[in-house]
């Protein structure tokens, strides 16, 4: 190599000799620079700033032994000598065993050492002829995962670009002469350093092993290491290969994410939610799945579709899941057979899932139709009460008018009076009709609801309303419930009827409000007449309805159905004292 072009980096020279070698080169022709650590010359030799380095063995960050091993793994044929500060044997040899191109002492003139790094200059190191060296080199160099070289004592000797990425490191000066372990998460460095025991010690390779990294700037990045035993320059090093798994462990942190998302959004649904293969295997569902069929996920796991429905309707089950594959989508209705043998009228509409190599499967909801369907009856058995109770006050308002007009009825102000009183009550059953049919049809959900604060409210209205009524409330327990809205109109409704149905000029109407554990309880007492059968009949809509069995009026029906719908229930017992009509709700919470 010319001389006359090198540049020289002097690193931490002692200082009564740094300024005469300094000026010793530069008369030789050779470019100077002088460092004060070994980062600073690892920074230099990187970007091929250096031909030669000339360096104490007392660096503030290194020792100089150990800034020439990281040197020679990239650099293995720069002149490197090493002016040592002692005359110790033990230092000389590993100097020479990490590849010096010379040493000399530290009482060493600078002409001494300038015709070592002259002698280094002038001749190819053996090292770096070597083609395994060389090849091994390139290997870690161009290696696009991190390779970090150790120590047997865990101190970083070299690492490559992927290593520094990994680490967030500007440079190798920053990861050199460290121990590994600083860079290891805490709670892994006891699994660490049995890695490096088995691998400097026993001469084991190991891994890939999952551990976590702390970066300087506190993040930490999980990887896995796969550490094996090396020999660079005659000594014994490890030699890790570092994948970083961060990204994948965090695509599998969103992944089950996302899956528990989507389980516990299916597990909130009321209804049924399956998936099912082209056979009807059940191959995933809901908890309601396990709720309303009794069986729980093992059983479901091992069963067809068909088997939790009525016998009878298993072929149109299995034609509803053949045409959901074939032509996309079906619905069927068929009787749901729990575990325990209760059945239920269900609602299947399905629809083809292309499952790749499995083959078509079919993803559907099931829902409990049998509210809907006995809805759909009482509203047909209505609608067959109302035709006859409507035409018997239209034939009695045309009967009348008749009369009147022909002259049979002697006091034709009493006709008339007929006539709109039974007009009235037309337009107070088609009023109390469209109510029924409301929430017979749009139900509202049952919310929380202060049951006692309620009945309160409504005494006080309805004292007011009828003030020549006596309306008590004679107890009133603190209980939440779970209702409909129209509770407050059903409260109005018995209170009502038993104030225009009594017989004595004061009625007595007494309403109590009743924590009765499980349900909360309102009791409207009166004393009047009682409620006919015929009247408590209307509870009974699928009765047949003909010319000896009807009811006057809608009024205990729409109570009995906010009731209903509030998952309660309607008793009417009757005294000598008079009536008790109870509404039973249940309850949610204490207040």
């Amino acid at each position: 190599m010319s001389d006359e072009t090198s540049r020289i980096v002097l690193v931490a020279v002692p200082e009564r000799l740094e300024g005469r070698l300094a000026s010793t080169l530069r008369d030789a022709g050779l470019a100077v620079t002088s460092v004060d650590s070994a980062a600073d010359c690892l920074r230099l030799v990187a970007r091929e700033s250096a031909d030669g380095v000339v360096s104490g063995y007392a660096l503030p960050d290194l020792d100089g032994v150990r800034l020439l091993r990281s040197i020679r793994v990239s650099h293995p044929g720069l002149p490197f000598v090493l002016i040592l500060e002692s005359a110790s044997s033990t230092v000389a040899s590993e100097a020479v065993d990490a590849g010096v191109s010379g040493y000399v002492p530290a009482d060493a003139d600078e002409e001494t050492i300038l015709a070592r790094l002259r002698a280094a200059l002038d001749r190819d190191a053996p090292w770096f002829t070597d083609e395994h060296q060389r090849r091994y080199r390139h290997l870690i160099e161009m290696a696009p995962v991190p390779i970090n070289l150790f120590d047997d004592a865990g101190e970083a000797i070299w690492c490559n670009d992927a290593t520094l990425d990994l680490l967030g490191l500007d440079g190798r000066d920053e990861l050199v002469g460290r121990s590994i372990f600083e860079f290891v998460h805490p709670d892994d460095h006891a699994l660490a350093r049995r890695e490096l025991a088995a691998v400097i010690e026993r001469k084991e390779s190991v891994g890939p092993t999952q551990m976590r990294l702390r970066r300087p700037d506190g993040e930490v990045r999980y990887v896995q290491v796969s550490t094996a035993v090396g020999r660079f320059l005659g000594k014994d090093i490890g030699q890790a290969v570092v994948v970083d798994v961060t990204p994948l462990r965090e695509a599998q942190n969103a992944l089950r994410a996302e899956r528990q998302f989507v389980e516990e959004a299916l597990d909130t649904l009321q209804d049924v939610f399956y998936v099912v293969d082209a056979d009807g295997d059940l191959l995933r569902w809901n908890e309601a799945a396990t709720e309303v069929t009794g069986y729980d996920d093992g059983e479901l796991a091992s069963m067809n579709v068909t088997a939790l429905f009525a016998e009878a309707d298993v072929p149109r089950v299995r034609a509803s899941l053949e045409t959901a594959v074939d032509e996309g989508s079906d619905t069927v209705e068929a009787t749901l057979v729990t575990k325990h043998g209760h059945t239920c009228p269900y609602e299947f509409r399905g629809r083809r899932l292309d499952g790749g190599d499995d083959g078509p499967r079919v993803v559907g909801i099931g829902r409990d139709v049998s509210g809907r369907k006995e809805r759909k009856r009482q509203l047909k058995a209505l609608e067959q009460w109302l035709r006859h109770n409507i035409r018997n006050d239209v034939n009695v308002i045309r009967g009348t008018a008749e009369n009147v007009r022909e002259g049979r009825i002697e006091d034709v102000d009493e006709g008339v009076r007929r006539i709109e009183r039974y007009a009235d009550h037309l337009l107070e059953q088609a009023d109390r009709e469209r109510r029924i049919v409301e929430i017979l049809t749009t139900p509202a959900d049952p919310a929380p609801l202060d049951l006692a604060a309620l009945v309160e409210r409504r005494v006080a209205a309805l004292r007011e309303r009828y003030p020549d009524a006596d309306i008590e409330l004679v107890r009133a327990d603190p209980v939440v419930v779970t209702a409909i809205p129209d509770v407050t109109a059903a409260v109005d409704e018995l209170v009502e009827n038993a104030v225009e149905h009594a017989e004595s000029e004061t009625p007595t109407v007494c309403l109590s409000v009743v924590d009765d554990g499980a349900r909360g309880l309102v009791c409207v007492a009166d004393d009047g007449p009682g409620i006919p059968d015929i009247e408590r009949n209307i509870l009974r809509l699928d009765r047949e309805i003909d010319q000896l069995h009807h009811g006057s009026g809608l009024g205990l029906l729409f109570v009995y159905w906010v009731t209903r719908l509030s998952g309660g229930d309607v008793t009417v017992d009757e005294s000598d004292d008079g009536s008790t009509v109870t509404l039973a709700f249940p309850t949610t919470q204490r207040v």
